[in-house]
């Protein structure tokens, strides 16, 4: 049996699993060669293999992130422990916006940039904190224009919907797209 890995978690043969939380689900159908094979409603389709990230990695709209910071504090602590903001964050053009915040006291050392709902983080507690606070986050993400716009430009790269009201060669896409844009104060 086959496994693959997606956010953090491995996903087994067979097993469906969300890409876009709410919307749309896969199963994971196998591997060809250096292709990964997904099935959804439509059908299977292919996809190329990632192993990792690549270092020039640029971020793509509407990805989400979760930055932990240590919080400057004039009263040192002994017990080895420091305070943290925790930010979840997600891409928009020009830069990432912070979504939603909070504080924790965790061991030093913990400080970086981590996943969306924080997985990598080896602190537990914290980890925890990051998930919360992904979860918190969730409804204002579904809110933004921008959530909107990379399905629909999603819609449009994979050419989804041939000829149906809200696919790709749908003149209704381009006008909704640029209401998004204008929107979110893009243009």
């Amino acid at each position: 049996m086959e496994h693959i890995n997606f956010e953090g978690r491995q996903i087994a043969q067979g097993e469906t699993f969300t890409v876009w939380p709410g919307r749309y689900e896969v199963k994971f159908v196998g591997t060809e060669g250096d292709r990964i094979l997904l099935a959804d409603a439509s059908g299977e389709f292919s996809r190329p293999l990632r192993s990792g990230r690549p270092t020039n990695f640029a971020p793509q709209l509407g990805e989400r992130r979760t930055v932990v910071e240590v919080v400057p504090n004039p009263r040192p602590t002994t017990d080895g422990t420091t305070v943290y903001v925790l930010t979840h964050q997600m891409c928009i053009p020009g830069g990432w916006k912070a979504i939603k915040q909070t504080r924790w006291r965790a061991p030093e050392g913990l400080a970086g940039v981590y996943g969306p709902a924080g997985l990598e983080i080896e602190h537990e507690p914290l980890r925890k904190v990051a998930d919360r606070l992904f979860d918190g986050a969730q409804p204002i993400i579904d809110a933004h224009p921008y959530t909107e716009l990379v399905a629909l430009l999603s819609t449009l790269r994979l050419q989804e919907g041939h000829g149906k009201a809200g696919g790709w060669d749908d003149p209704g896409l381009g006008f909704r797209i640029s209401e998004l844009l204008e929107q979110s104060h893009t243009i």
